[in-house]
């Protein structure tokens, strides 16, 4: 697996930190009036695809630091603690009393899927990235780089200055990751500001992570969504394509392919399933594990967390041991 063990600092996971109000809609709509005096209660927890890989990684035992803009407001002060409180170094965060920290209402239906809503829509934090408040040499000296392509949504400085970040720490040796997570499905749904910034940052990617079936697909389609992920391997780049309970396809610069199916676990909530992936991914690769073993920690990250509520529902590493167990998979 290719990685720099060279590189001292913590992992860095830059972007988007946000709080998440969970409802579930089976509670929430309808009932006789005992049911309605036991619903479930709106959740609130950290959240932001960013801070959700941050987290589960430092769950995991990788030494983690956020960098990314929240506002001075209940959401941002809400995020400092949650990131602290589970170990993440929050030295580089920045944060800017004039930005919102967005609230996530993330509306759970009764199969488990989500259908997500953000609030406010102006003056977003997390799309701002100020290389003024950057330290560039603790990018470089990263043990890895990673970020999300959901923090090029909304148009703001971030869309400009994370491929440079990209640029510095792929050209310092450190290993770097993009979950695309841009969620449309379309060709002609993508904003071309979105694209633009997605392959600005593409060529810095050692790992490039994403839907297979919609992201891949939207940036390149092909009639076979495999040859949709097979056009961004290049030299030095590995395509990892989730298919959500199919699994995932890994795709080597030299062509291999690896395909890992999920864990059969019930499934209680996906909210965070991809971003679990990637902090399962990027933790087996800092530990040296092959390409496969890698998926299949990415796999068992994101089944353990489907099967409980919010999207910080990750194990440390004993509880993936445990969850394991069962399917005969030892770590």
């Amino acid at each position: 697996m290719l990685y720099n063990p060279s590189k001292t600092g913590p992992a860095i996971v830059v972007g988007d930190a946000c709080v998440d109000i969970t409802i579930s809609l089976k509670e929430f709509l309808g009932g006789s009036e005992t049911e309605m005096t036991q619903r479930k209660r709106p959740v609130a927890a950290g959240g932001g695809t960013s801070a959700n890989s941050a987290v589960a990684l430092s769950k995991l035992g990788v030494p983690t630091a956020f960098m990314g803009t929240i506002g001075r407001d209940y959401g941002g002060r809400f995020m400092l603690r949650d990131l602290e409180s589970a170990g993440v170094d929050t030295r580089y965060t920045i944060v800017n009393p004039e930005l919102n920290t967005v609230l996530v209402f993330a509306f759970i239906q009764e199969s488990g899927e989500r259908v997500l809503y953000g609030f406010p829509k102006e003056d977003v934090s997390y799309a701002e990235l100020d290389l003024g408040s950057v330290d560039l040499d603790g990018v470089r000296s990263a043990r890895w780089f990673h970020s999300s392509g959901m923090n090029y949504i909304n148009e703001g400085s971030i869309c400009e200055n994370l491929p440079l970040l990209y640029k510095a720490a792929f050209e310092a040796g450190v290993p770097t990751s993009l979950d695309l997570n841009i969620r449309y499905a379309r060709p002609e749904d993508v904003p071309e500001n979105v694209r633009r910034a997605i392959m600005a940052t593409i060529p810095y990617c050692t790992f490039l992570l994403g839907s297979a079936k919609d992201e891949f697909y939207s940036l390149c389609p092909r009639e076979d969504w495999r040859d949709s992920a097979r056009a961004f391997v290049a030299e030095g780049r590995t395509v990892i394509a989730r298919v959500g309970k199919d699994g995932a396809l890994a795709i080597a610069p030299d062509g291999t392919e690896i395909e890992e199916k999920p864990f059969d676990t019930p499934v209680v909530n996906t909210t965070g399933a991809g971003d679990a992936f990637n902090a399962g991914f990027i933790a087996g690769a800092l530990r040296g594990l092959s390409l496969r073993d890698c998926v299949v920690w990415g796999n068992a990250v994101a089944s353990y967390k489907v099967g409980g509520n919010g999207s910080r529902h990750t194990p440390n590493e004993q509880q993936l041991r445990e969850f394991l167990l069962p399917f005969g998979v030892k770590i």
